[in-house]
């Protein structure tokens, strides 16, 4: 019995992330359910973005331009931009971004790259990364 609390907030925590995780399959349009995916075996991106002064909604512009043009291309899942609570905080902007595996985001991010181009943003500084989940 003394474990029936840790357990409930476990299912709750479960449940939770499992609506998140359809709403993220929702925005991509996907036919499959959330359920018929492994998130454990997806590629995480995360980007932390220096923003220069008085340059974040050009910041945030080209950010949606690379969103759009990436959640068209094969291996894309899902994407979402944060913005730090903190004022003066050094990474303004963080990108987390999740990807079926790192090739089909090379190959996206190559395809980009022809497309879009450098950012437009002076000063704009990406710091990208891709993670895999170790722990849950």
């Amino acid at each position: 019995m003394k474990n029936m609390p840790k357990i409930s907030r476990i299912m709750c925590a479960t449940i939770l992330l499992t609506l998140i995780a359809s709403c993220n399959n929702e925005e991509k349009n996907n036919t499959k359910s959330s359920m018929d995916t492994n998130e454990s075996t997806h590629t995480i991106l995360i980007n932390a973005f220096e923003v220069p002064q008085g340059k974040l909604e050009a910041s945030i512009k080209y950010w949606e331009d690379c969103r759009d043009f990436l959640k068209n291309q094969p291996g894309y899942i899902s994407t979402k931009l944060h913005q730090s609570i903190k004022e003066g905080a050094k990474f303004e902007l963080v990108n987390v971004a999740v990807w079926e595996n790192p090739k089909a985001f090379a190959e996206a991010s190559q395809k980009m790259a022809k497309v879009i181009g450098a950012s437009p943003v002076e000063g704009l500084k990406a710091n990208p990364s891709l993670y895999t989940i170790i722990r849950q």
